[in-house]
């Protein structure tokens, strides 16, 4: 039978030394191999006082040549890591602690620390990053998600005030640049560019929030040897369009929830029930209130395309209707674009179809769309519901 080509014939007995004992003939299959053939010697085999030589001769052309390639590669790198050692330590590789090792490492975890995370919520997770940034009054510690494509996280902007650099934390601690696109502090909102493609968070109109609707507040948490875990808090929602009554946002709404925000971070995403994006935390609150989708997707959506919020102005004054809830009117600003289509005492339910639950409510409707828009105001009077088309203004 020809053998194949990449194994070398079979000899005959004796054939390589016909001088050689006889039992040599079947010495392959007990394991024996000519000494001319090892790499070693038993000393029985060497002269006495000799010691032990390498003779290297070909044996199927392949496997002494690639241990002499072996040696020669292992030489060659005990002298590299000799000159390594015992060079000064400025010539040595200077280990960047600001990046990490590999660009498949992901920069956000949905590992579970000390509670299951939903299925439903893991989107939203991947979505989030957490930012550190260093500023005039200290280090402030915020949560970034994702609202666009390219690393766009939106996030609170009252932590950033004096800031003088921004970074964003990997899962294992490591720091990398970040950059500030833009800040809107009336409504305590900035745009964050981060060095990662973050997935884009699933979001929904806050719109379709009940009072006592299931919840969910996503977390991430430091674990003892630095990694980021992602916690995941259960609850319901408790009040939505409730005007919020200091820090930036002052007089924007806000949603609350019966879940607890102990431990959370500026930024930190309201989930519905679906798993989608309703808000985000809102730091500066007496009482822990989000910031809702709506408010946060336009206004980061003017910051990313103009780098400033240019908001339509209806020119109305009022509270929040009783009962059932809605912008009453109380007063008009002469010459605005409501004079003369609304009147005090309207209620003002909805903005193009999407409900208005407070002023606060609808004054954050009406915030995100720009100068010159017409909007339908759904307008209770009475017993009667009435559309209203109005042009938008510029704010004054």
């Amino acid at each position: 039978m020809t053998p194949r080509p990449e194994e070398p014939p079979e000899e005959g007995p004796g054939e390589e030394n016909p001088g050689g004992p006889p039992e040599r003939a079947d010495a392959a299959l007990r394991g024996w191999i000519d000494p001319d053939d090892r790499l070693w010697r038993h000393p029985s085999e060497l002269a006495a006082g000799a010691l032990p030589s390498v003779q290297v001769r070909p044996h199927g052309g392949r496997h002494p040549r690639i241990m002499i390639l072996i040696g020669a590669a292992a030489a060659l790198a005990a002298v590299a890591w000799t000159i390594v050692l015992l060079s000064p330590a400025s010539d040595q590789p200077v280990q960047t602690p600001g990046s990490d090792s590999g660009p498949d490492i992901p920069l956000t975890t949905v590992a579970v620390h000390g509670r299951a995370i939903p299925v439903a919520a893991v989107a939203a997770g991947h979505s989030m990053v957490q930012l550190r940034a260093v500023t005039t009054h200290g280090v402030v510690s915020l949560i970034g998600v994702a609202v666009a494509e390219g690393g766009l996280v939106a996030t609170t902007a009252d932590g950033l005030a004096g800031l003088r650099s921004i970074l964003m934390v990997g899962p294992n601690g490591r720091t990398h640049p970040a950059t500030v696109v833009g800040v809107d502090g009336s409504s305590d909102l900035a745009l964050v560019s981060v060095p990662d493609d973050v997935p884009v968070a699933p979001f929904a109109d806050d719109g379709g929030l009940t009072d006592g609707s299931t919840d969910m507040t996503l977390s991430m948490v430091a674990s003892g040897n630095g990694v980021l875990t992602l916690h995941c808090t259960p609850g319901s929602v408790t009040t939505i369009g409730a005007v919020l009554a200091s820090g930036w946002a002052k007089g924007m709404p806000g949603i609350t929830s019966s879940a607890p925000t102990a431990g959370s971070e500026p930024g930190d995403p309201l989930l519905n029930q679906a798993g989608d994006v309703v808000g985000i935390l809102y730091g500066a609150a007496p009482t822990p209130a989000f910031l809702p989708s709506q408010l946060v997707l336009g206004v980061t959506d003017d910051l990313r395309s103009t780098g400033r919020v240019s908001h339509g102005w209806l020119g109305v004054q009022g509270a929040t209707a009783p009962g059932s809830g809605g912008a009453l009117v109380a007063t008009l600003m002469s010459g605005s674009p409501a004079d003369g289509l609304l009147h005090p005492g309207d209620v003002v339910v909805a903005v193009d179809s999407e409900p208005v639950r407070s002023m606060a409510d609808l004054r954050a409707r009406l915030y995100v769309l720009s100068p010159n828009v017409t909007v339908g105001l759904s307008v209770v009077e009475g017993s009667t519901t009435r559309v209203v088309d109005v042009k938008l203004g510029a704010s004054p």
